[in-house]
């Protein structure tokens, strides 16, 4: 800015040419808004996605591993229980020393299994409740025995 002497001796400001953006209020208020804009929008990215995500939660991975032995088929051992909550991938892998079928109940789905080879179950879990994974025997006695309970929770919103 310059102080000039006009002609009647009265001093002012010199007209001078603005060309520099950074004085330029309007492009200035543009890209201060955009930036902000952008900063805002960010940060309701970052804070929110977990909170509405696409089916208002983030699942999980669930792999749950089922030894069957002698102790599984005559009841000596408790059996283990597995815990999931809706929306979950389960994965059920079972392991026997004996064939027969894998049954879990509510899902009802049985899987052949043979001995020594790991089998899989793959679901998502869909329903809150309390599931029962069976062995169904090919012996002469046709084996039943209870191998693990999935208890699957409801997801909270």
């Amino acid at each position: 800015m310059t102080i000039a002497r006009q002609p009647d001796g009265v001093e002012g400001l010199a007209a001078t040419n603005v060309t520099d953006s950074r004085a330029n209020p309007v492009k200035f208020a543009k890209l201060a808004i955009a930036a902000c804009t952008a900063i805002m929008l960010g940060g309701l990215y970052v804070g929110m996605r977990n909170s509405y995500a696409i089916g208002s939660f983030a699942a999980e991975s669930r792999v749950f591993h089922v030894d069957v032995s002698e102790a599984c088929l005559h009841g000596t051992e408790a059996p283990p229980v597995f815990e999931a909550r809706q929306g979950d991938h389960v994965v059920l892998a079972v392991t026997s020393l004996f064939p027969g079928g894998l049954y879990l109940h509510g899902l009802e789905t049985e899987v052949d299994i043979a001995p020594g080879m790991e089998t899989t179950i793959t679901f998502t879990a869909e329903h809150a409740g309390r599931f029962f994974l069976h062995l169904h025997g090919n012996d002469e006695d046709q084996t039943h025995a209870e191998l693990a309970v999935l208890e699957v929770a409801p997801r909270q919103p």
